[in-house]
């Protein structure tokens, strides 16, 4: 299965079609449960994502997750050595909030940290973690080309976390997706849904989005012109794409979770939908959205 179930929910109160808040321990509980039933075996938090890692920890060590986490972005325009000494600590706690020895994936949360100067030795860092048997796989969270490029030109890293959705198409046309997958690199698609706005009523969509709203009403016609309800097409849409190994869901509860499983077994070819692709690239990153 390529889903992965996103835990930031779980600490934080994060989404913008969210209106339930932060997860209490119940219903996260009953979440991992339902999604461990249903074949979903990764876990996808942060360091940043309030006490997701403690809840997931403290509720998911009676099956054997596989877990991805992130080390926390750092400010200044270079990576200092007290930031580089911070790591080893970030990560240790990491690994006693998930009560692991030992974990799967490391990503560095801000590509942009190993743009800075001293980035080598940030990148060091993470590489003698996996060298030690600490992490299996070590990698980045990216937004654009220009990450990728600088990524594939200057490190050896075993994943990239990326947005793609059926109006997020950058990656799909600029040909990075199969240029990451030509350097033997497992990618892991979020923003699928672009924290719910594709999955919101066409009447509830702030005003924000004017710019992309042609494209958000496009694709919602589409799906019902298919008969496929938004989630069936807008999952469909990433999972048949060849080149994603993972897909990273979040959810804020089980009914959620089980449409988005029902509709995972659904392909569509994404090829036919290229004209829903919005060219408004601002619109399309939420670290850029200011509501």
């Amino acid at each position: 299965m390529k889903l992965v179930l996103g835990a930031v929910q779980f600490g934080l109160d994060y989404g913008i079609s969210n209106t339930n808040g932060k997860i209490g321990e119940d219903q996260a509980f009953k979440i991992l449960d339902f999604a461990w039933q249903s074949g979903i075996n990764t876990l996808d938090t942060a360091a940043s994502y309030g006490d997701s890692e403690q809840v997931i920890g403290k509720l998911s060590n009676r099956n054997k997750w596989n877990f991805i986490t992130k080390i926390p972005h750092f400010s200044g325009q270079k990576i200092s050595k007290d930031q580089l000494k911070f790591i080893d600590i970030a990560f240790k706690q990491s690994l006693i909030n998930l009560q692991k020895k030992n974990i799967d994936t490391l990503l560095i949360h801000s590509v942009d940290d190993l743009l800075k100067t001293g980035g080598d030795q940030l990148f060091a860092k993470i590489k003698k973690l996996k060298e030690l048997g600490l992490v299996n796989k070590i990698g980045a969270s990216v937004y654009n080309e220009k990450q990728i490029d600088y990524l594939l030109r200057h490190y050896d890293i075993d994943v990239i976390q990326l947005p793609v959705s059926i109006i997020d198409q950058r990656l799909i046309k600029s040909g990075h997706l199969k240029k990451i997958k030509e350097h033997g690199i497992e990618i892991h698609a979020r923003s699928v849904f672009m924290q719910g706005l594709l999955l919101m009523s066409l009447h509830t969509i702030p005003s924000y989005f004017s710019k992309i709203y042609n494209n958000i009403e496009e694709f919602m016609l589409c799906a019902h012109k298919h008969s496929l309800s938004n989630i069936e097409l807008a999952l469909g849409f990433v999972q048949s794409i060849d080149e994603i190994d993972k897909v990273v869901v979040g959810v804020d509860t089980v009914d959620q979770l089980r449409e988005i499983i029902d509709a995972s077994k659904i392909r569509v070819n994404h090829n036919k939908y290229s004209n829903l692709a919005a060219s408004n690239s601002f619109y399309l990153n939420p670290s850029n959205w200011k509501l």
